[in-house]
């Protein structure tokens, strides 16, 4: 693969790729590494356990790479594939063990992410009870809503490609987009 030329689509990559071309993979975990990782971080609540998700997904597309289909996005695919490998380990590892207390992008607890102009300990304690009060109440929504809810908000996906990646009709994900709202809507008001 040639770097510094013009970047290939995802469907190209994944072409090179079951042509034989290693770099193509390569470029695709690159591309699509730190939404993937962020999602995988929130659900598994852990460095360790999102690593080994994360290796276990690419594992899976590199051997059901055929199974992918140019007429959907690549992403969207990839997510699906992520989806499942999660879902699985978090079934052996503890059914509805989803731990929400860092932020995808860094890693930091949403405490410290939401920040405060006044630096302190009354500004700590009060991220820490925001915190607190958004955990609970994303803890509250059904697993689907929840993951709906994080796809969205912090991976960044189309409600189309929510859809594509967990196999469910557009109109369950906006469903679904639309209670944990008005749950979180409630729970936090006045909270926060």
């Amino acid at each position: 693969m040639m770097r510094g030329g013009p970047m290939l689509e995802d469907a190209e990559l994944v072409r090179a790729f079951r042509g034989g071309d290693e770099a193509a993979l390569g470029e695709l975990i690159e591309r699509h590494r730190d939404r993937l990782y962020a999602y995988l971080r929130r659900l598994a609540g852990n460095d360790a356990g999102a690593e080994d998700m994360f290796q276990d997904t690419w594992i899976k597309v590199a051997r059901n790479v055929g199974a992918y289909r140019e007429e959907s996005k690549f992403s969207a695919w990839l997510f699906s594939v992520a989806h499942n490998t999660a879902m699985d380990a978090l079934r052996r590892r503890r059914p509805d063990s989803v731990s929400l207390d860092a932020a995808p992008e860094d890693g930091r607890p949403l405490s410290e992410t939401m920040g405060s102009a006044e630096p302190g300990p009354e500004a700590s304690y009060e991220a820490s009870e925001s915190r607190r009060a958004i955990d609970g109440a994303l803890a509250e929504l059904s697993p689907e809503q929840r993951e709906v809810f994080l796809l969205r908000h912090y991976s960044g996906m189309s409600f189309r490609e929510i859809a594509d990646a967990l196999g469910v009709p557009i109109g369950t994900v906006l469903a679904r987009a639309s209670r944990a709202a008005a749950k979180l809507r409630d729970k936090l008001a006045g909270e926060i």
